[in-house]
């Protein structure tokens, strides 16, 4: 049985992910491939709702949750979701995702001014979604920039 890929596109806000995701997909999905989307955060389930409280100052302003506890909110999200893009993959499918844990990595990282600590949260960040919650691993990240 063919292996499938994960291909996560991800960028700052308004730099085209929808977009891009969808040209990527129909491209895929004409060239004969069958192609699953993942889309993040995934608004509406319940494993969204702590990023949708937090989104909406539920606990506070984001100074006050700080990078560390709304990084957790999304990756329970991210695990939820992980169990269908690796069943998915592992069907031969190729899963693209708008938005994964890169997004986590530019909005909270870029929370900490410090280089050193922005670098430990960036490790601490890839051992809880990789290690602890063991999501995913990308095929490939591509990765948005717009000037």
């Amino acid at each position: 049985m063919k292996i499938g890929k994960f291909i996560v596109i991800d960028g700052t806000d308004g730099s085209g992910k929808a977009t891009q995701t969808k040209l990527l997909v129909e491209r895929l999905k004409n060239d004969g491939h069958d192609v699953e989307i993942a889309d993040f955060p995934q608004y509406g389930k319940k494993s969204a709702g702590l990023i949708e409280k937090y989104l909406n100052g539920k606990y506070g302003s984001a100074e006050e949750v700080g990078p560390y506890r709304a990084s957790i909110f999304y990756a329970c999200d991210r695990y939820d979701a992980s169990f269908k893009i690796r069943k998915a993959v592992e069907e031969g499918k190729i899963v693209i995702s708008n938005r994964y844990v890169t997004a986590n990595m530019g909005h909270q990282g870029g929370k900490i001014k410090d280089p050193e600590e922005r670098k430990k949260y960036f490790n601490w960040l890839y051992n809880l979604e990789y290690e602890t919650f063991s999501i995913p691993r990308p095929d490939l990240n591509i990765i948005l920039h717009v000037d």
